[in-house]
Order: structure tokens, then C-alpha cells, then sequence
């Protein structure tokens, strides 16, 4: 009986264990330039892979990818392939902020309406977001928004701010006393 093992013993422990398949090693960059500079140097990659105790199909692809990178074959460099890979990992962060934002804006739509959307780009533009970017997801023309800016207060929406001070101010007078 071995403490741990729950009276198994460490031949199951060991069988079981073998049972899994290895991860596959990761060797560095510098490990792997050395190997090409030996293949260069003139040595095969079957002495490469007895030597250094790895596998020849490990180092064919490394001699292959060195030929892209160097040109001399067709294909995607490393810092291409680098640059991709970092380009659809922000891909994938962002698709789902995008959805997000339709969904907002879909809500949006449903409580801001049209005639107040021009009010909400401007008051987005301010805190430093782009006027084309609002208008697009707000789904207010750009011409149509400049339009509302430029054009004078109409003579309602004058009487109704009116209004509105006037019945503000005479609540604060009867609310105060």
C-alpha cells in the first residue's frame, strides 16, 4: 500500500498515467534556428533528429516555414501568420462588443425617437465620438443631422420651452410656500 493512492498501488497509477498521450513539445525559436543553421552547415535531418533525440517530422516543417520566410517558396510568412493571428483574435473580441452595439441600438431605436436622435449625436459628438459613427448607428443621415443643426429653433418647439420655464418656475413658487 502506497499513502495517496487509496490502496491501488503505483502499477495502476503508472498504467493509467501512460494511458494519456503526451502534449506535444514546444521548442524555442532559438532552438529551432540552430537546427536550421546545422541543416545549412550541411548535416541531414536524420542525423539532426538522432542527435537531438527529435523527431524528423518536427524538422521538416521548420525547414519548409524558413524557405517561406526567406523566399525562396510561395506562402505566408511567419510575421504575416504572426499578424493574422493577432488580427482575428481582435476580430473575436470585437464581434462580440458589435453585437452589443446593435443590440443597444435596436433598444435605442425603440426609446429615443426620431425627431430626438439628432439631440443624442450631438450630445455624443461633444464627448468625442465621430458624427459619421453616430449617424450610422443611430440611422440618421449625416446631411440630415448637419440640416438639424444649422436650422433655427421652430417657433413650437420656442413655445414649448417656453412653456415648460414657465410651468417649472411657478412650481418652485407653490412648492416653496
Amino acid at each position: 500500500m502506497f499513502p495517496g493512492f487509496g490502496g491501488v498501488g503505483l502499477l495502476v497509477f503508472y498504467a493509467r498515467r501512460s494511458l494519456r498521450r503526451p502534449l506535444p513539445r514546444s521548442y524555442p525559436p532559438e532552438f529551432r534556428s540552430k537546427v536550421l543553421d546545422l541543416l545549412e552547415a550541411g548535416r541531414t535531418v536524420a542525423q539532426l533528429g538522432n542527435d537531438l533525440n527529435i523527431s524528423d517530422q518536427t524538422i521538416y516543417p521548420w525547414r519548409r516555414q524558413e524557405a517561406i520566410d526567406t523566399g525562396q517558396r510561395p506562402g505566408v510568412t511567419s510575421t504575416d501568420h504572426a499578424e493574422l493571428t493577432a488580427a482575428r483574435r481582435r476580430i473575436a473580441e470585437l464581434e462580440p462588443e458589435l453585437e452589443i452595439h446593435r443590440r443597444a441600438t435596436g433598444l435605442l431605436e425603440a426609446v429615443v425617437p426620431p425627431k430626438a436622435r439628432s439631440t443624442a449625436i450631438q450630445t455624443m459628438t461633444a464627448e468625442g465620438l465621430t458624427i459619421e459613427a453616430c449617424c450610422r448607428v443611430l440611422e440618421v443621415s449625416v446631411s440630415g443631422y448637419f440640416a438639424w443643426r444649422s436650422r433655427p429653433p421652430s417657433q413650437r418647439s420656442l413655445r414649448h420651452a417656453w412653456l415648460t420655464e414657465r410651468s417649472e418656475s411657478s412650481w418652485t413658487l407653490t412648492s416653496s410656500e
